[in-house]
């Protein structure tokens, strides 16, 4: 399964007992679109993110990939996910990280593509590297290229960048995103960053407060490759202020209901 996918989500909603984190929700994801969800934290982002994953189940409503339930895209290892923890295997050097995510998998080791890779994502010279000789932003690369060997139809991004410093993440912002645009994943970002989310993405969905539902999806019709300079141009600057107002207009939303429980 090398094509980018669609996800459609149906009346989804999720509840933890009595607390409703995602309400009933409808959304399609296009294929090859890279899509982030930003909104206030707890929400019900990086939850919506793990339904799309087949990781929780719905309590109500569903998810679907390319037609099929999320669990035969995992079946086939189509589906990949980056949380803002590398979870680097401690005792496994860089390339030994990436290649068991192709055994996993049940996808044959290519030797030579991994190393390429490797390289990509600008940690050519440390494939041999165990993950403590590592930089936070390093082991973070290290982590995408592992959920990328898989050519995945479907790449979800929890916080990717959110624990390394600020310079490393605009590296990275600037650096990743080409690679996994290349491979035409339909890639979902969770991130608290507003000029990181139209940084990156063709579209920004802002979520309310918990429990989560969209108040405002924004198209970002911005050319690629991006680079940091675009930060001060002023469509860049227009799209950021959008997404803001959004996002304080469904915080200011959520205060009265929180307030009253």
């Amino acid at each position: 399964m090398t094509e980018p996918a669609e996800i459609v989500c149906t009346g989804l909603a999720k509840s933890f007992g009595a607390t409703e984190v995602v309400r009933p929700t409808d959304l399609a994801f296009a294929a090859g679109q890279t899509t982030a969800l930003v909104g206030p934290s707890g929400c019900g982002k990086s939850t919506l993110l793990r339904l799309v994953a087949g990781l929780e189940t719905p309590s109500a409503g569903e998810v679907s990939i390319a037609g099929a339930p999320p669990a035969e895209t995992l079946r086939q290892g189509a589906l990949s996910m980056a949380f803002q923890d590398p979870s680097l295997l401690p005792w496994r050097t860089v390339r030994g990280n990436v290649t068991l995510a192709l055994k996993l998998a049940r996808q044959p080791v290519d030797a030579e593509a991994i190393s390429r890779l490797i390289e990509l994502v600008g940690l050519g010279g440390f494939g041999d590297t165990r993950p403590a000789a590592l930089s936070g932003g390093m082991r973070q690369r290290a982590a995408i290229a592992r959920a990328m060997v898989t050519r995945p139809r479907v790449l979800l991004l929890d916080e990717p960048f959110g624990a390394v410093d600020e310079l490393t993440r605009q590296q990275l912002a600037e650096d990743l995103p080409p690679l996994w645009e290349a491979r035409g994943a339909t890639t979902l970002l969770v991130t608290h960053s507003v000029s990181e989310a139209v940084m990156l993405s063709d579209r920004v969905l802002v979520f309310s407060g918990r429990p989560a539902r969209v108040v405002a999806d924004i198209a970002v019709p911005l050319d690629r490759p991006r680079r940091a300079s675009l930060s001060t141009d002023p469509a860049f600057l227009a799209r950021t202020s959008e997404v803001s107002e959004a996002l304080a207009a469904g915080m200011a939303e959520t205060r009265p209901r929180l307030a009253a429980q």
